[in-house]
C-alpha cells in the first residue's frame, strides 16, 4: 500500500499509509506510523487519546491489540512489495499498563517467511513493556 512521509513537525521523517478512509475502522483508533528502525526493522507509534481508555483509566486492550495488528503490516510491509495480506492469527501477552495521553510504540520482526505466510513477533512499549504478541498474515494477490 502507497505510503506518505511526514516533511515536518514532531512526527517529521515518519510514514503513514496514504489511503485513510474517514469511514474506517482505522479512523477511530487512529493513525500508526511506522520507520526504518536502528536496527534494521521497523519502529510504528500511535498517538493515544482519552477514547483509548478502560474503566480504569489505562489503555483499553482492545486498542492495544488493534495498534498490534495495523503494526504488524508495517513490520511485514518489506516482504508484501507484491502482495497485499490478511491477519490469520494474532497473539497477545498484556506486561503492563499504558496512559492516554502518550504515543505508544511497537517494534518487530519477521522470523520467516514461506510463499504464503508471514510470521511476526514483536513488543508494545511506553515507559516500559505493555505488551508482547506475534502473528501470522496470508500473502493474497492484489487487487
Amino acid at each position: 500500500m502507497p505510503t506518505i512521509e511526514i516533511a515536518d513537525g514532531p512526527l517529521k521523517g515518519w510514514r503513514r499509509w496514504s489511503q485513510l478512509d474517514e469511514d474506517s475502522f482505522q479512523s477511530l483508533v487512529g493513525p500508526v506510523y511506522f520507520r526504518a528502525g536502528a536496527d534494521g526493522g521497523v519502529e510504528c507509534r500511535s498517538p493515544t487519546e482519552t477514547k483509548h481508555r478502560n474503566n480504569q483509566g489505562r489503555l483499553h486492550g482492545g486498542y492495544v491489540t488493534t495498534f498490534i495488528d495495523m503494526a504488524l503490516f508495517a513490520i511485514a510491509a518489506p516482504a508484501l512489495t507484491a502482495h497485499r495480506a490478511v491477519t490469520l492469527t494474532l497473539n497477545t501477552e498484556f506486561l503492563g499498563a499504558g496512559v492516554p495521553g502518550k504515543d505508544i510504540y511497537a517494534t518487530g520482526e519477521i522470523t520467516r517467511e514461506t510463499g504464503k505466510l508471514i510470521f511476526l513477533r514483536g513488543l508494545v512499549t511506553q515507559d516500559g513493556p505493555i505488551a508482547s504478541f506475534s502473528g501470522v498474515l496470508r500473502k493474497v494477490a492484489p487487487r
